[in-house]
This record gives C-alpha cells, structure tokens and sequence, in this order.
C-alpha cells in the first residue's frame, strides 16, 4: 500500500462510480461476442460433417465403371469345293498396364499398390511398406526380361516401345496441363491499381461472388494413364497361352486377341467376293467391319459377328478392383458360295489370256479385249458355278491399299474395279434373235417349214445386208427359220420383223427377262434396257429401222451377261426362267431340301416352238456353215450361238452363249468380251473352257443311249 498512496481514493472513486461491475463484466461480454461469431460456424462445420458430408465423400468411395469391347470374329466366305476366299485372321497382342511400363514408376501409385499387399498391421510398419514396394520394382525389372524371353523379342526393342508410349502419354499430359494453366490464368483477377479506391468494392464483389478453382493444384490423370497399352505385336497363339497362364509371372500383362479381314486367294473372283472395310461405331465405339460390295455387302448381316462387353469396376485411383463379362460376343456365321474355286480360276486365266496375250501373238488382227466375263450355271437350279471378270484387283491390296495403290487403280483406263459380271450391258448382237425366232413363231407370222430368202434390199442394196452378203456378195439363199438362226442371217430376221412390228419383240424380250435384273444374290445388279417402241399409228405396216436393229441386237437394247444366261437356260430347261444365285443356301428345318429354288415358267412358249429353237443352237454348232461352230468337241454336242454386239468407232463385243450337253442340258455358259471384236473370236475361248469342264468332270463326253448330265 505504500506504493499506492493514491489507493484509498481509487477505491472509494470506483466503489462510488461502479465502475467495478463493469470491469468485471467486460471478459463475459468479450467471450460472448467472440462466441457470437463461432457459433455459425461451428454448426456450419458440424451440418456439412456430419449432415451433408456423405453428399461430398460417398462420391469418391464409388468405384467407376467402365465398359470394354470384346471383338467378335466375322464370319469366313467360302466355295463350294471348300477354299476359304475371305475370312478374320486372328493376332494376339501382348499389352502392358501403364502404370508398370512407366520408368520412373510413379511413386503414388507404387504406394497405394504396396500397401494393398500388406495386412492393416503391416502398413504401420515403414519397412515393411518400403519392402512391398521394392518387391514391385523388382517385379517391373524382371518382367522385361520375362517378356523377352518369352516372346522372343529383345529387352531394347520392348523397352524403345515401352518408352514411346510413355513419351506420348506424357505430351497429352503436358498439352493439358498448359491448357488447365491458360484457363487459369484467363480466370484470375487482380486489383487495378489504376482505378483507385473506386476498384476495391468491384474487387470485392468479385472475391465473394467468384467461386474458387478447387482442386487446381490436383495431379491431372489422363485415362490413357489407367489402361494397357500394347508393346508387341502379332505373338503367336503358343506364346498367348504362356503369359495368360502365369500370372504371377506376368503380372500387369494382359494378352489382346484383334482380327484383321484377309483373302488369302487374294483376287480370285474378287468381284464376287467383294471387300470389308473396318470402321467405328460411332455409338458404342466398336471397332466393326462394313461390307462394301459382292458378298460381303449382299451378306452382311449373316456374316457380321456381335462384339460382346465386359464391365471393368476401378477405384478413384485407377486400379482395377473387378472385371465382369456382361455380354459374350458371338461369332458371325460363314457363308458358302454356289462358286466352283477350280472352275472359277479357269475362267479367270482363260480371259486373262485374252486380254494380256503373249508378246509373239501381238501380230493378231485380233483385237485385244478391255474386259471380259465369263460364267457358268446351272441351268435347272440357278446355282453360277463361274463368274468370272478381268481385269481385278486383289482384295488385300483393295481393302487396305497405299495412296499409290489406289490411284493406280483408279487411273487404270480398263476399269478393274467394274463387276462387269453383275453391273455390265452391252448389245447383244446374233444372240438376241433366239427371242426373235420365239416371238416369230408363236405370233404365227412366220411358219416353222416356211422358206425365207437372203438377198439385198432392191429399194437399198447397200443397208441391211448380213455379213455373208457383205463379206462375200452372195447371201445365204433360201433358209428355214432355224437355219436363219443358225447361220445368223440378218436379211431373214429383218423381213421377220417387217412382219411382227416391235410390239412382239418387245413382249418377248419381256418375258425372257429384258430390261429387269435377274435377281442375283450380289448388289449393284443392272437392269439392261429394252428400247421403247411402239406400232405405227397411221395404220401403214412400216417399222422403224430401230425395230429392225431390235430383231437383232445391235441398237438401243442392252442386255447383261446374267441375262443372257438366263435366256439360254430357258431354252435348254424347257422354258423356266431360273434366278442366278451366288449363295448356297445352308438346310434349315423350314425348307424341305436343297432343290427348292426361284424360278418361273414363261408364259406362251409352247414346246414345239422351243424344240425348233433347240435343234437351231445345235445345228450352230455341229453345222459347218453355223456361227457357233468354232466351238466344237468332238465329244461333247451343245447348242451354241455367237453374236456381235456392234460398238460406233470401236471394235464390237465379242458374245458366245450356249448349253451342255445337248441331248440333257446340265450348264449354260456365257462369254463376252469387251472390245474383242466379232463373235467368233470367243469361241476358242468358249471351247476350252468348255472343254475343261469334260476333263473336271462337270459334263460327260456324249454317249449315245446314256444320259450326259451329272447332277
């Protein structure tokens, strides 16, 4: 108190005042006040702990599903004889994880892959953990050498492909690593200094409105970092069993089974067999392959395989926790073809021949073809045992070809890319007056004794006038109908068509199946064209030199080589219209047997009428003075024709058409040639195929008193 003289009053000036309630007050209503202030908060923190916090982690405790592809195979398209003409190659390719082919390994997810292998107990311990992950380090170290010797590849080799992708899988990475902190940078605001205290209130606002870029400083992980990635190529089916087999061993190894569409006969009937192109889906994003023309276009949908899915369950880090197989795929069904290989690869070398003769036969007046067909049916059930073209392409080289490649292609002036077989018209020339006869005698303006005569126009001596006439300055003379047909005598078929009109021949062209596709089982098919005439209308029996041309194949019309054979095996069949198939038709529990097909009778063509155009076939072959008899075997009789089909300023096209054998019609074949000139010069050709189809065994020398079909 003696340091306090002036207590006594203090006291007594407080003790008046009550200044010592308030003293004492003060802490309380500081305490308050601060309490004021933390109350709010704390229950903020305490409603989004304990009330809403799930809303925020159970997220993150999710795992993330993701769906894979698994490839189906698609299905092979094969001969009759049994030659694989396309079908799915099947590679096996090893892929690694990325996380075990990154070096250095990334130290977070080495980390979280240690400590899974260890108990809860063990985690706590720091050497045990630094033990896991140095056993996993190892195992990266080793499993190179693994790989290599098991695949065979060397340690450079799969580490260089290893170090390519980790070097494109970190430029993604740093590509959007630079776009996240241009975005930033674009976001951030700072104060304009500029603006004086006029720029705080903005500042402010914007602070408060703002939100904040969360997780901005967070390790970006791309998806390419938590799949595999393959490091070897195409490994064999022996060394795919191996890695899938040893876990343990490979660990962080996946095996991948890819299929690429390969023609191992690489253009043997390519036209028929069309190619298949790999696109993506652009919904699913698989990986399928799309018919682009033959069979793989007309079959797509048997041939197609179903991709299947399996689900892959990983947590937030990437890491794989559980794979399910969701859908299996299903492989797509083979498609068997009505295509003899052997009689296919005849075709194809005999028109080969023709078109890329040999050096010391260039000196032929014979023109060289730009194309050329040749096909064999069956003319009771439709089935085309040969369709065969030239020039082609392979269809390895046509389904994936280099910018050369293709442009080769395309400059080629021969067109090989064209199906003449399917989508060809040309006119027919001689062959189209076998429906000229057919018109003629059931219209009855022509009797089947009645003697028709060759001789020039006396009106105009220099128009229509056969060839004989022309070449030789004597006509055929007198000539039966049949022999007209035989011969091919255009005189006797233009005084024909004097007498009928277009009308008829229109009618008849319809019913053989003109100017409408033959239904063929290949896309693309063409319909030909029957001009459209039309009967005088000032009642005078003139006809138009276009009705005239008509009666004999040259002018507007346009027929297709399918057409032809159509045509020819009617005549041989009895008059039944069959539809050309390329697909063998595989037995089910609907259909009775295999002979049910598509055809039809034509209506009005009586049997007489049809022996007369028979006999006349025949007699073109057997027949010195006939036009098919160029083709003729010894020992084999078949009913042939040859036309011309003329072409302004350029050589005509070359036709030969016919059946055999003869006496019991088995096949029909059609040849044409592009640009080769007069119909004659198709038949050697026509005679050695046909003549190989005897030594195959497809037809049966003649013998007289036994059957010469084989069915």
């Amino acid at each position: 108190m003696r340091n306090q003289p002036f207590s006594q009053l203090t006291a007594d000036w407080i003790e008046s005042t009550g200044q010592s309630d308030r003293s004492r007050r003060r802490p309380f209503l500081l305490a308050l006040l601060i309490l004021a202030f933390q109350i709010p908060i704390m229950l903020r923190l305490f409603y989004i702990q304990v009330v809403v916090g799930d809303r925020f982690i159970e997220p993150w405790r999710v795992p993330l599903e993701e769906m894979e592809i698994i490839p189906a195979r698609d299905g092979r398209i094969v001969s009759r004889d049994g030659v694989v003409l396309a079908q799915d190659v099947v590679q096996y390719d090893v892929a690694v994880d990325y996380r075990w082919l990154e070096t250095p390994m990334n130290p977070q997810w080495l980390r979280r892959q240690g400590a899974r292998e260890l108990t809860k107990e063990q985690r706590r311990d720091p050497q045990q953990r630094q033990a896991a992950e140095a056993r996993l380090q190892a195992h990266r170290e080793s499993l190179l050498k693994s790989l290599a010797q098991t695949t065979g590849h060397s340690e450079t080799e799969i580490s260089a492909n290893m170090a390519e992708i980790q070097r494109r899988i970190e430029s993604m990475l740093a590509a959007v690593e630079r776009r996240r902190r241009e975005r930033a940078a674009e976001n951030e605001h700072e104060f304009d200094w500029s603006e004086g205290l006029s720029g705080i209130p903005r500042l402010v606002v914007d602070e408060l409105t703002r939100p904040p870029e969360r997780f901005a400083d967070d390790p970006i992980i791309l998806k390419e970092e938590l799949q595999a990635h393959t490091v070897i190529r195409n490994v064999p089916l022996q060394v795919a069993a191996m890695i899938q087999s040893q876990p343990d061993r490979f660990r962080g190894v996946s095996v991948r089974s890819t299929s690429s569409r390969s023609y191992p006969n690489e253009s043997l009937a390519s036209h028929v067999v069309g190619v298949r192109r790999q696109t993506t889906n652009e919904t699913s994003g698989a990986v399928v392959r799309q018919g682009e023309s033959g069979v793989e276009r007309s079959q797509q949908a048997t041939l197609q395989g179903t991709s299947g899915e399996t689900k892959l369950i990983r947590d937030r880090h990437g890491d794989l926790l559980q794979s399910e197989v969701i859908r299996p795929p299903r492989d797509g069904a083979d498609v068997v073809l009505t295509i003899d290989s052997r009689l296919q690869q005849l075709g194809e070398q005999l028109l080969d021949q023709a078109l890329y003769p040999p050096p010391k036969s260039l000196s032929s007046d014979l023109p060289i073809p730009q194309g050329g067909c040749l096909l064999a049916m069956d003319v009771w059930t439709g089935d085309v045992l040969t369709l065969a073209a030239s020039p082609r392409v392979s269809l390895n080289v046509l389904a994936r070809p280099t910018a050369d490649e293709w442009r080769k292609i395309q400059d080629d002036p021969s067109r090989p890319l064209f199906s003449r077989a399917v989508q060809m018209a040309l006119p027919p020339g001689e062959l189209l007056e076998i429906i000229t006869m057919a018109a003629a005698l059931e219209s009855g303006v022509v009797a089947t004794d009645e003697v028709l005569h060759c001789q020039a126009d006396p009106k105009s001596p220099d128009r229509l006038r056969c060839r004989l006439l022309r070449e030789q300055g004597i006509g055929h003379g007198q000539l039966t109908l049949g022999e007209a047909l035989s011969q091919s005598c255009h005189v006797c078929f233009y005084d024909v068509a004097r007498r009928m009109g277009p009308v008829p021949l229109l009618d008849w062209g319809t019913r053989f199946g003109l100017g409408q596709p033959t239904g063929i089982d290949l896309p693309g098919e063409v319909a030909g064209k029957l001009p459209a005439l039309a009967a005088p209308t000032d009642g005078s029996s003139r006809v138009s030199g276009e009705t005239l041309q008509l009666a004999v194949g040259q002018g507007a019309v346009l027929t297709s080589p399918l057409q032809m054979a159509r045509v020819l095996a009617a005549i041989a069949n009895g008059g039944y219209l069959v539809t050309p198939r390329i697909v063998k038709e595989m037995p089910t529990e609907n259909a009775e047997s295999e002979e049910n097909r598509s055809f039809s009778k034509i209506p009005g063509l009586s049997p007489s009428a049809l022996s007369l155009i028979q006999q006349s076939l025949e007699q073109s072959v057997s027949d010195p003075r006939g036009v098919g008899h160029a083709a003729r075997i010894e020992l084999l009789r078949m009913g042939a024709l040859c036309g011309t089909g003329a072409v302004a300023g350029k050589p005509g096209h070359s036709w030969m058409a016919g059946y055999a054998p003869a006496q019991n019609p088995r096949m029909v074949i059609v040849l044409v040639l592009e640009n080769g000139g007069a119909g004659e010069n198709a038949a050697p050709l026509f005679r050695d195929f046909v003549t190989e189809l005897l030594g195959y065994g497809e037809l049966r020398p003649f013998q007289p008193g036994r059957s010469s079909s084989v069915r």
